[in-house]
């Protein structure tokens, strides 16, 4: 990206200053300055016509794969089995698979992004992070990432030399060299993040502890993370009771409370987000609610991965904080953020709910909520002077091409039928990043060709693998079944 200065003026038919409290302004010009809102005037002629205006979105989950999950054979099923599968993943250039994650995102009108890294490969987590950070300026989202931080339970809910040793004899010398990763101590942990940030933060880029998953760390090195987001004020992004598994496993392991455990060791505060949460307990919630904690909310990915439904409800009446993430797992494959958004709408509003999700909840989830949770700041979800410069432009004559002048509020429209397609330009940090629906940083066609041809190139390996991986996850199943019945 080599435009650092603030984009011109922005005209729009519709302005949705505050979305979700129903404030619409007509024919406003939206200026830009330092990075942040400046001027909203009112426009005249028919400058911006057929536009709408509104905070740009935030992903507050995902795993930025530029390369789709079925591309490479992970099909859509159970998390623990699905998860497996990623270990086929072909090794595919950093820097192209990122920026094409990221590029998708933004023509889908994400501002910023919560990127949770998988690897586990800590030599190279901070060669990792500087080409990650440069595939998210490039393209000109916000990039918060998680450096991914565990030291037990690769495989599965169980010691990793139990699991391995229930594997296909065969398997075994592949998956200790393929899959597990000797561990560094919680100290050298806490140090490499710190590196880490000293080396790629910035002013769209920030760090944050990225436990893979509280299962997968010890005691010792979440009571680590806890103090050390205490002391520096990073966040704390995690995944937490995602699967009706983990909550017999978490049942069987803390039978005193897994998210109670997790509040003793100084975890759950205001500054830690769970990610899906679709099997918290109503006191569970309590807890994470009392402690100012959030969680991002998956509704597409938990469908995908026949993991449940977040029981939103139950956030609302307990006041707890929520935002929302694709988890590179959208509807369709295809990262359609405001596609996810309806998907929310629709499943977290039903007619008898106790608590039905409002428009206001779920604009503050995608906005205020979201945007705290991905860069660590208040303030962001309202158009006006001083807010952060980032703004989503839709093509509003597209959407509403048949609707009748007046009897609709535009935002109705928008929640009914917005989608990628519609998304004309995005506005971060007072930059335009995407114009008439292109990236401007990267050329994301070529990047895309690229990536596809890449993991083709390793087609051969990769079917090689899969009666390893079929096999692995046959073992798997059969040991969760055995060890956690339903």
């Amino acid at each position: 990206m080599t435009n650092n200065g603030n984009a011109g003026p922005v005209d729009v038919e519709y302005l949705a200053v505050a979305p979700g409290r129903g404030d619409i302004r007509n024919r406003a010009t939206v200026s830009f300055s330092d990075g942040l809102i400046g001027k909203i005037e009112s426009s005249s002629g028919s400058n911006g016509r057929g536009l709408l205006a509104m905070p740009a979105l935030v992903d507050a989950h995902d795993h930025v794969r530029g390369l789709h999950h079925i591309a490479f054979g992970a099909k859509d099923q159970t998390f623990e089995v699905w998860r497996a599968a990623l270990y086929a993943q072909p090794p595919l250039d950093l820097y192209m698979n990122c920026a094409l994650a990221f590029g998708r995102l933004a023509q889908a009108g994400v501002g910023s992004v919560m990127h949770v890294y998988s690897s586990i490969n800590v030599e190279r987590m901070a060669e990792d992070a500087e080409i990650i950070s440069r595939a998210a300026r490039d393209v000109g989202v916000r990039l918060a990432l998680a450096v991914p931080l565990r030291d037990q339970l690769t495989l599965g809910y169980a010691d990793d030399e139990k699991l391995l040793a229930l594997h296909d004899p065969r398997d075994r010398e592949f998956i200790r060299n393929t899959w597990l990763y000797p561990f560094p101590s919680p100290r050298t942990y806490m140090d490499m993040v710190a590196d880490i940030a000293r080396k790629v933060e910035g002013p769209t880029v920030s760090v944050q502890y990225g436990p893979n998953s509280p299962y997968a760390c010890s005691d010792k090195l979440l009571q680590s993370i806890a103090e050390a987001s205490a002391r520096d004020g990073r966040r704390v992004t995690t995944h937490i009771l995602e699967t009706s598994l983990q909550r017999r496993w978490a049942n069987a392991t803390y039978p005193k409370g897994f998210v109670r455990h997790l509040a003793d060791l100084g975890l759950i505060t205001e500054r830690f987000t769970g990610a899906h949460g679709i099997w918290l307990t109503p006191d569970e919630i309590r807890i994470m609610a009392e402690n100012g904690a959030q969680i991002a909310i998956n509704a597409s990915s938990n469908l995908r991965l026949r993991s449940g439904i977040a029981p939103v409800s139950e956030y609302i009446k307990a006041g707890m904080r929520f935002s929302f993430g694709i988890d590179s797992f959208s509807i369709d494959d295809d990262e359609d953020a405001f596609r996810e958004l309806r998907v929310g709408h629709w499943l977290f509003s039903l007619d008898g709910s106790p608590a039905p999700m409002s428009q206001q909840l779920l604009f503050e989830g995608w906005h205020r909520n979201g945007y705290r949770a991905v860069n660590n700041k208040e303030g962001y979800g309202e158009v006006m002077p001083g807010a952060p410069g980032d703004l989503v432009v839709l093509n509003f004559d597209s959407m509403a091409y048949d609707v009748i002048d007046g009897m609709v509020d535009p935002m109705e429209v928008v929640l009914t039928r917005a989608t990628t397609r519609h998304v004309k330009s995005l506005y971060v940090a007072g930059r335009e990043i995407v114009r008439e629906g292109k990236v401007l940083g990267v050329d994301l066609e070529a990047i895309e060709r690229e990536v596809i041809k890449m993991a083709r190139a390793r087609g051969e390996h990769m079917r090689s693998l899969r009666p390893i991986l079929e096999r692995t996850q046959k073992t798997l199943k059969s040991f969760h079944e055995e060890t956690f019945p339903k």
